[in-house]
């Protein structure tokens, strides 16, 4: 019995039209760039999507395994031309050189953004198409965060997308992406895709899927997914920091009968325009947030989220207001971190642990968002920052820091990093020796993905509106290519054929 020969394959970046921080080759290779074999030892066992595809495919007897090429680099700036054609180059020889494949899986993220190109995994999609040809099953996973284009469901009807935020189920969908592959292929089902874009590009602070509109929406898509006819239903909530004539919110439906995923895909879009509102949110400044942490009492660490310089939207992860602001009131057991300042890092190098070195912190990126903080501090710990993940977001990932150092100026302990990253597991503080656990105040460089490990160690949770290139008010931002009329930009009418009434509400 001849094998199917599956190739699988991961091009990740969610790209930020507005950071002055732009994505070049060197970045993907700090996260992780992986050719061939190279990708059983980087995800096998982690629970990613990857991850997910590995384990479906081991167990097949009658799957031969074709590793092609795995690359992600952390949120940014867009990616430079030079280091998507070096990655898009790549793939293509390694699926060529591959000869032939019976089935492709192939991890993406939906809101990558190239100089120029504004669709850069539609564009990967079609010219892997050349290569394979139009009849090779295809199927992706995408982030909940995608701006999917029309486009990508004429390469394949599927897609899978996360279901989660903070994205735990990342391995989930993979292996629903190599199940529904493998259904194609050996029991020659048809899949159908349908596809609703919505004009609304929500801001993702209240994208949460534990309450809120998301948890709706997912709740709603769940349901739908209760009909035998209907395969999967993903909802993409967009990235609004991608300044492109694709960005926004979408409904992806994958069925099994064309009518019916049209249906349920309009339906379901009719729900998602109309809980719109709700993703808004007024988020207290700095000093009222500082206040407000300082006045709770709580047996739990008390958590201040500097959302706007979250690297994994985007941020430099290197603003200095909240930083500032925390430095000045001087609160014991306070810890803050991490800090993307390579500079600060060597002096603490040079000048050893165990003695104090005058530092200039932070704010060397875009010193429009707060300009480097002057502090005499004490260096308690150097290590190469290098830890794996413990959490459930991206669990067993090796993560690379590319350096860190603990600090202590007055009361505030403070973790510097040699690379943007946003502090989403503990093992970023603990592999240096620090216990988030043990403080009473963390001040994070985060969004909401640090909640998947984090939410059972800490007590409330404030988020602060700093400065910083992924603010949470997106009227700050100079758009020019995505579509308007546009929510909450603009104020709109919007209908989609047989909304409002059908409906699957309690």
């Amino acid at each position: 019995m001849r094998k199917h020969r599956i190739g699988i394959a991961f091009f990740y970046h969610e790209s930020h039209s507005f950071s002055p921080l732009k994505t070049e080759i060197e970045h993907f290779r700090n996260e992780g760039y992986f050719i061939g074999d190279e990708i059983y030892d980087a995800y096998t066992g982690t629970k990613t999507e990857v991850g997910g595809f590995l384990d479906v495919l081991k167990k097949q007897e009658d799957v031969e395994i074709i590793p092609l090429l795995c690359a992600a680099a952390i949120p940014a700036g867009v990616v430079s031309t030079t280091a998507y054609s070096i990655i898009e180059k790549q793939m293509l020889e390694s699926i060529r050189k591959a000869g032939r494949l019976d089935g492709l899986l192939l991890a993406l993220h939906g809101a990558m953004v190239v100089e120029d190109l504004f669709d850069p995994e539609e564009h990967l999609l079609g010219k892997i198409r050349e290569v394979i040809g139009l009849h090779v099953p295809i199927a992706t996973t995408l982030d909940m965060h995608a701006n999917l284009s029309a486009k990508m469901i004429d390469y394949t009807p599927l897609h899978f997308g996360f279901k989660t935020y903070p994205h735990i189920d990342m391995y989930e969908q993979g292996v629903q992406a190599a199940i529904a592959l493998l259904m194609q292929l050996n029991e020659g089902i048809s899949f159908y895709a349908a596809f609703e874009k919505l004009p609304m590009i929500p801001p993702s602070i209240n994208m949460r899927t534990a309450e809120g509109p998301m948890s709706k929406m997912i709740e709603w898509a769940k349901q739908a997914e209760e009909d035998d006819d209907i395969y999967n239903v993903s909802v993409f909530g967009g990235f609004p920091y991608s300044d492109i004539p694709m960005a926004g919110a979408s409904v992806l439906v994958v069925s099994l009968y064309p009518q019916k995923g049209e249906e349920t895909a309009k339906k379901l879009a009719s729900l998602f325009w109309s809980v719109r509102e709700e993703f808004i949110m007024d988020l207290p400044d700095v000093r009222e947030g500082m206040n407000r942490a300082i006045s709770l009492a709580d047996d739990k660490p008390i958590v201040l989220a500097d959302i706007s310089d979250n690297p994994l939207s985007g941020g430099s992860g290197d603003t200095t207001e909240l930083l500032r602001e925390m430095v000045h009131k001087n609160t014991p057991d306070t810890l803050f971190g991490g800090l993307y300042d390579p500079e600060s890092i060597e002096a603490c190098r040079k000048s050893g642990v165990g003695n104090k070195v005058s530092l200039s912190l932070g704010g060397k990126i875009s010193p429009e968002f707060g300009v480097p903080v002057l502090v005499e501090a004490t260096v308690f710990a150097l290590s190469d920052g290098i830890f794996y993940n413990s959490g459930p977001f991206n669990q067993h990932l090796k993560v690379d820091l590319k350096g860190a150092a603990h600090i202590r100026v007055g009361n505030i302990d403070i973790l510097l990093i040699g690379r943007p990253m946003s502090a989403n597991d503990p093992e970023m503080f603990r592999h240096i020796g620090l216990e988030p656990q043990a403080k009473r105040i963390l001040g994070l460089k985060a969004k909401n993905h640090f909640r998947a490990a984090f939410e059972s160690i800490v007590g409330p949770i404030i988020y602060v509106d700093a400065l910083g290139v992924a603010s949470n008010r997106l009227t700050t931002f100079t758009y020019r290519h995505i579509p308007r009329p546009i929510w909450p930009l603009d104020e709109i009418q919007f209908e989609v054929e047989q909304r409002r009434k059908e409906t699957w509400r309690h």
